[in-house]
């Protein structure tokens, strides 16, 4: 579809102004099938991963959801879980855990310690215990510092987990208080949320999404209204207003005739895709976090919305990053053309070092334009 049939057909209500990026960069150690990067991944506001299946995009897109709180406190919506749990669960975690080797999954090769680091992009701080007064006579005070880095430790050995700021071990109150310096707020408004490609998470957020509490704000602030308007109507032609549940069903509200309806079709009618995409967009605008993490983008998304959802997360104020290996999500992004945008095509050697080159949307569209075959991407790229 024409880029001016979306720019008419669709009007965002978010601010289209990016806000700065969480993570700049992040640095990984042994960590799931990663034994290292060669260099550590410099991001950006709006980023793309490519590259073919276990290059380790998904560990990419788990280390960073890392950043949410990866010590066993607080549980952060939508899954239910604790950050390492959900993730350890993605990859055999439930019977690792009756077997006392639960984190063991996440480090490389089952053995050892993952180390995660992450450069942050934007200002952060928190507070400390700190001693006060004399050695004799100390009393134990707090003490507010800024914070420029993070480190995420995972031990299999010790089945122990620690976070570092600066150098600095946190403990839970101090790593929250940090999040809150960043605006996130771990029971309502998590840092980072992560939508795997998984059919079981699809189903935990549809849970949530309609929970009365959920549900009705999203009514309230009309999420349920743009999430048809921004998503769905610059690709059908059906006049759909609006998502509601029905009879413990989620459903859009479909305008006929005046003699007509209104009917209520349900969303799993209109493809998998369409009721992926629905959930997430109303689960981000409830969530509001300031990463979002989609990993394999064009399985959720149909082509006939990939145009729709890419202006949808390049309108908003968070930093992005999703995953793909598929060329009609890069033939669309060069048409979005999103604000402070890369594309990191990447590669892992036979010694499990993951590499990457990061390009410009210039860059891919004259890869696009050259002929290339989608298949020979990586190879024709010359890491």
């Amino acid at each position: 579809m024409a880029e001016t049939a979306y720019m008419g057909g669709s009007c965002f209500h978010g601010d289209r102004i990016l806000g700065s990026a969480v993570v700049r960069e992040l640095d990984i150690t042994e960590f799931r099938g990663i034994r290292r990067l060669a260099k550590p991944l410099e991001l950006s506001s709006f980023n793309v991963l490519i590259g073919r299946n276990n290059v380790g995009k998904t560990a990419v897109l788990e280390a960073l959801y890392m950043l949410t709180m990866p010590l066993p406190h607080t549980i952060p919506p939508p899954y239910g879980r604790g950050v390492v749990d959900f993730i350890a669960e993605k990859h055999g975690g439930s019977a690792a855990r009756e077997q006392g080797r639960k984190w063991s999954l996440l480090v490389y090769g089952y053995a050892g310690t993952a180390v995660l680091k992450y450069r942050l992009g934007v200002k952060a701080k928190t507070s400390i215990p700190t001693k006060i007064g004399s050695c004799a006579e100390a009393a134990l005070g707090f003490k507010e510092v800024s914070i420029e880095s993070i480190q995420v430790e995972i031990s299999s050995e010790r089945d122990l987990l620690r976070v570092l700021a600066d150098g600095v071990e946190l403990e839970s109150s101090s790593y929250e208080s940090f999040l809150a310096s960043m605006g996130a707020d771990l029971k309502r408004s998590p840092i980072a949320l992560y939508v795997p490609n998984d059919s079981s998470a699809y189903a935990q957020i549809s849970s949530y999404v309609m929970r009365d509490d959920v549900f009705s704000w999203i009514e309230k602030e009309g999420a349920h209204r743009r999430a048809v308007q921004d998503i769905i109507a610059p690709a059908v032609y059906d006049k759909f207003t609006e998502v509601t549940i029905r009879r413990n069903e989620l459903c859009v509200r479909k305008e006929v005739s005046e003699e007509i309806g209104p009917l209520y079709i349900g969303v799993g009618s209109l493809g998998e895709g369409v009721k992926r995409v629905l959930l997430i967009y109303m689960l981000v605008e409830y969530l509001k976090p300031k990463l979002l993490l989609w990993d394999d983008l064009e399985v959720a998304a149909h082509p006939s919305l990939l145009e729709s959802v890419l202006r949808w997360l390049a309108s908003s104020r968070r930093q992005v990053v999703v995953s793909t290996h598929s060329i009609d999500v890069l033939h669309t992004i060069t048409v979005v053309r999103p604000r402070d945008c890369r594309v990191l095509v990447l590669r892992k050697s036979p010694q499990d070092v993951m590499e990457y080159k990061a390009l410009t949307l210039d860059d891919i569209e004259d890869i696009l334009e050259s002929g290339v075959d989608p298949r020979k991407i990586i190879e024709e790229l010359e890491l």
